[in-house]
């Protein structure tokens, strides 16, 4: 069922006539030569995974009828930026439109209409593009690129919200972000994102968020007479003997920005975790002069989660479980930069530099789908999860074959398709210590198989 379901659904996510209309249609395609529209962007796509390195020389010779280096050179230009970019677009909206019936985390859907993630990823590029991209400053690269990134994780939908200078801050990006999460829905963001209005947006508009709690922001619960009373957390933390700290209805911050009504859950790391923790807090003081402080040693071996999810729908142990899956997808956006290589595109060319960029954001999205069906596929017939390592390392191994398969279509598409899918199904599942549960084992065991919605 679901291996034709997916063949159906790849088949038709960017035809050959699809290209060659988005080619005609933003300039790059003016009359019949050596590379096809179609060639020219799935030979970026798919075929340089397999290439050692994405070099032009390796798109030169894996086109049917091989051209020069300079050739392929020629063809970036600006038109070439918004054929790419509308591809990505064309990819992107036909991918979010594919449901996988049923879903591996279908019983997630009775508590959250969707659990959205967000993550930016930074990497420098040639000095000589600092005015389109300019950096960070300081030792880095003169010049970066960020790409801010969404994963809903419910369909496992993956979505680049953004290609921006790499000097963008994520606070800044906070508002943009926070405007993805709607009524009912839940946002995982990494601390980076925290900005009190942009949350607030969220609870207002009926959504929930889950955040670490930054060091800097107060913290404030009723006191006796009701009156505002700032909490000691790092002290009421060394005093704890439990497991974990559970706070209800706190106040973050004040003024204009301060956040009411949230739960704040502590959860005590292991000794390994928290001396990890604090000799690297230790090492960050030292570098700066400083030496660290009684309370910031001690909040280092916690982790401490903010949210406005009531406890009665998220319990404290499940919260914590839920967060975990933002560390799984973080693994997952590295694996975009080790096996798409989107951070290794070796150009001074502005508009090439942007095409690889669009390239590679289409692969990925190319890739999620892979996982999306393959994953449920697996997970109805075996019980486990395909590991996104894997199936990257597969694709891209087969990754010139698939670019020519998606450009000839008929029954060699089908045919290349099919053999894939066999493969990873069996190749690509992921492996796990049989003494340790999944994420999704104590999901399921810690509130989804215990509380009804």
């Amino acid at each position: 069922m679901f291996k034709t379901q997916f063949v159906d659904q790849f088949t038709q996510i960017l035809t050959p006539e699809d290209c060659l209309q988005l080619a005609k249609r933003h300039g790059w395609y003016q009359r019949a030569g050596k590379i096809h529209p179609a060639e020219f962007l799935l030979g970026q796509v798919c075929g340089q995974l397999s290439a050692l390195h994405p070099a032009l020389s390796a798109q030169s010779q894996g086109y049917q009828n091989p051209v020069t280096r300079q050739a392929v050179d020629e063809r970036y230009h600006a038109p070439a930026v918004r054929y790419f970019e509308a591809a990505f677009e064309t990819v992107l909206a036909r991918s979010l439109a594919q449901k996988v019936n049923p879903s591996p985390t279908a019983s997630l859907h009775a508590h959250f209409a969707a659990v959205r993630l967000f993550d930016s990823t930074h990497f420098g590029c040639a000095a000589a593009l600092a005015d389109a991209f300019p950096g960070c400053g300081g030792v880095g690269s003169p010049a970066g690129i960020k790409v801010l990134l969404s994963y809903e994780y419910l369909q496992s939908h993956f979505r680049p919200l953004a290609v921006l200078p790499g000097k963008r801050s994520d606070q800044g990006l906070a508002g943009e972000v926070a405007a993805q999460v709607g009524r009912d829905e839940l946002g995982l963001f990494d601390k980076g994102f925290y900005d009190g209005a942009a949350l607030r947006g969220i609870q207002e508009r009926g959504g929930f968020f889950v955040i670490p709690w930054p060091h800097g922001v107060s913290v404030w619960e009723a006191g006796p007479e009701g009156e505002p009373v700032a909490v000691a957390l790092a002290s009421r933390l060394r005093h704890h003997v439990g497991e974990h700290l559970a706070l209800a209805d706190v106040r973050l911050g004040q003024g204009a920005s301060a956040l009411s009504g949230m739960r704040l859950v502590a959860y005590r790391l292991g000794e390994e975790s928290t001396n990890r923790r604090r000799a690297a807090l230790r090492e960050k003081c030292r570098t700066h002069g400083r030496t660290p402080s009684a309370e910031a040693l001690e909040l280092a071996g916690w982790v401490i989660l903010v949210t406005n999810v009531p406890a009665e729908k998220l319990p404290v142990r499940a919260l914590g479980y839920l967060y975990r899956v933002r560390w799984q997808i973080e693994l997952i956006f590295k694996q975009l930069k080790s096996i798409l290589r989107l951070d290794d595109v070796p150009t001074a060319k502005e508009h090439r530099q942007r095409c690889e960029v669009w390239a590679r954001l289409l692969g990925g999205v190319l890739l999620f789908s892979w996982h999306r069906y393959t994953n449920a596929a697996c997970s109805a017939a075996h019980r486990c999860e395909i590991s996104f390592a894997k199936l990257a390392r597969r694709l891209a191994q087969e990754g010139l074959e698939l670019a020519r398969a998606l450009f000839t279509g008929g029954s060699r598409l089908h045919r290349v398709l099919g053999h894939l899918w066999d493969q990873v199904l069996k190749s690509a599942r992921k492996g796990h210590q049989k003494s340790r549960k999944t994420t999704w084992q104590n999901l399921c065991e810690q509130w989804l198989d215990l509380v009804s919605p």
